[in-house]
Formats: structure tokens, sequence, C-alpha cells
């Protein structure tokens, strides 16, 4: 059996989205959807096409943020990670049950100037606002 990888994504790689399919063209499985525990803030990071989000921790935020959870077979996981442009950047994420994952986060240099929606609550309700 092979191993995997679990990810957290928190924009343009979600279900539906996007950047879904460089997920799924690596053989990610959705796992589920669930949030950050407390602690995270979320921005639009400037001139990204397609646009996405960046997620940063930050222990003075209240703020939890919708996510999902993938996983993919580990051999998979450096062809993924190739197609990661800075600012963003894999780390680890803290979930609401109190465990945690690899997943997507911001370099904060980047989002200087960049609008915060951590008040949405995550990606996809900042889209439907």
């Amino acid at each position: 059996m092979s191993k995997i990888i679990k990810i957290a994504v928190c924009g343009a790689h979600m279900s539906g989205l996007p950047l879904n399919h460089q997920l799924t063209e690596l053989d990610a499985n959705f796992l589920e959807k669930t949030s950050t525990a407390k602690g995270y803030r979320l921005y639009n990071v400037p001139e990204k096409v397609p646009p996405r989000p960046g997620m940063v921790r930050d222990e003075t935020s209240d703020a939890s943020l919708e996510l999902e959870v993938w996983e993919m077979p580990l051999e998979n996981f450096g062809a993924f990670m190739v197609q990661i442009a800075s600012p963003l950047c894999i780390g680890t994420v803290f979930l609401k049950d109190g465990s945690n994952v690899y997943g997507f986060l911001c370099e904060n240099n980047a989002l200087q100037g960049a609008e915060e929606i951590t008040q949405y609550g995550g990606w996809r309700d900042y889209l439907a606002r």
C-alpha cells in the first residue's frame, strides 16, 4: 500500500474551484470539509491568477477558517509542490479537532496592503459575498 500525505487547502484548490485539478490529477482524494483551530487570518493575495487567498497563523486572532483536507500518494507530493508559486507555501496547519496536517500558508511579506478577508470565515464565503 502506498504511503499518503494529508494536505489542507483553503482556496483555489478546493473542490470545484479552478486549481482543484492540480490535486485530482495527482490522484488526491477528498477527505473532509473542516476548519482551522482559532488563530488564523485570511487575505486576498494580490495579483494572483486565478485569484486565491493567503492564510497566515496569528495567535492573536480568534478566527477559524473553512478548509478542505485531501490526501495524495506521498510519491506525488513533489509534483504537487513544484506547482505552488510564492508567496504561497506548505506548512503545518492546526485543525479545530486538535490535529494538524500540512497545508497552504502564505509568506507575510507578500500581504502588505492586501485585503484581509478573515471576517468571511473562508474563501468560498468571500467569493460569494
